[in-house]
């Protein structure tokens, strides 16, 4: 479903934090932050992140997506 995947999120009032974009006031969406990090500190060899079983859907796989989409392919290691 597409909706359960958001690179971008729009704010929802004048109070939430956000930046001006081109799609709108917002902040990103899904932890993207989360995936640059691991990129700029590992490489493309390693994606890092933490969390329960119960964020295997949709937080993991859609960061798994964001990593390929990025990348084009998967890395050599999940932590």
């Amino acid at each position: 479903d597409i909706r359960d995947f958001a690179l971008w999120k729009l704010a929802k009032s004048a109070n939430e934090p956000g930046w001006d974009s081109p799609w709108g006031r917002g902040r990103p969406g899904w932890h993207i932050e989360c995936s640059a990090m691991t990129r700029a500190t590992f490489g493309d060899l390693l994606d890092l992140h933490a969390g329960g079983v119960d964020l295997a859907f949709p937080h993991h796989e859609n960061e798994i997506a964001q990593w390929r989409g990025s990348r084009g392919g998967d890395p050599s290691e999940w932590c």
